[in-house]
């Protein structure tokens, strides 16, 4: 079972605003990661969690 999938259970169980604001709190602190990130590929693969995190983030809130 993978994060995201623990996460939504978890959310649909009733907890949805602490999966939410952590998420959050990951996706802003990837995001800060990656803009002092000197090292090209490491700023790419941190871009690319950014965008797979958001997107789980929005499927998550979209189904509470």
């Amino acid at each position: 079972m993978t994060r995201f999938d623990k996460d939504m259970l978890e959310a649909l169980d009733g907890n949805s605003t602490e999966v939410l604001k952590r998420r959050k709190e990951e996706i802003e602190r990837l995001t800060k990661e990656g803009k002092g990130c000197k090292n090209s590929f490491r700023r790419q693969c941190i871009a690319q969690e950014v965008v797979r995190l958001t997107a789980e983030y929005d499927y998550i809130d979209s189904m509470i």
